[in-house]
C-alpha cells in the first residue's frame, strides 16, 4: 500500500459502486478501486477514472457515466451515509461484529477476540 498524494471526494465512487452492485460486479469493481487507489494513488472522485475502472471489470463505462451525471444513486448513497452516522460510524474502515463497533486497522488477533466475544455473548469492553 502506498499513501495516495490526494484525498479524493469519494462520493462518486460510492455511487459507481452501487451501479456495479446492480450489475452483479460489485466485488470486482470494489477490488479494482481499492487497488487503483492504494497502489497507484488515482483520484476516485474523477468520473473518468471510475469509468476506466468500470470498463476494466466488464461494466459499460458510458452507462455508468450516464448514471453518475443523472445522480441515479445519489440519494441511495446519502441514505447509506446517514445510516452509518446513526450507527456511530465516523471513520473508514469501520466494523460491526455483534454488539461491537470499532474503527481503524486492527491486528488479526483483535478480530478473533471480537468474534469470539460476539459469539459467546460476552459484551465486555474491548481494549
Amino acid at each position: 500500500m502506498k499513501r495516495s498524494p490526494i484525498v479524493p471526494n469519494s462520493r462518486l465512487s460510492f455511487e459507481a459502486s452501487e451501479f456495479a452492485k446492480d450489475k452483479g460486479l460489485f466485488p470486482e469493481f470494489h477490488t479494482a478501486c481499492y487497488k487503483a487507489f492504494w497502489e497507484n494513488g488515482v483520484n476516485l472522485g474523477d468520473p473518468e477514472v471510475l469509468c476506466d475502472l468500470a470498463q476494466g471489470v466488464g461494466l459499460n463505462p458510458e452507462e455508468l457515466q450516464t448514471h453518475l451525471q443523472a445522480g441515479t444513486y445519489t440519494q441511495q448513497t446519502r441514505d447509506q451515509y446517514d445510516e452509518a452516522l446513526k450507527l456511530g460510524i465516523r471513520a473508514i474502515p469501520s466494523f460491526i461484529i455483534g454488539p461491537y463497533l470499532f474503527s481503524g486497522a486492527q491486528p488479526y488477533e483483535f478480530f478473533q477476540e471480537v468474534a469470539k466475544r460476539a459469539q459467546d455473548g460476552n459484551p465486555q469492553t474491548l481494549h
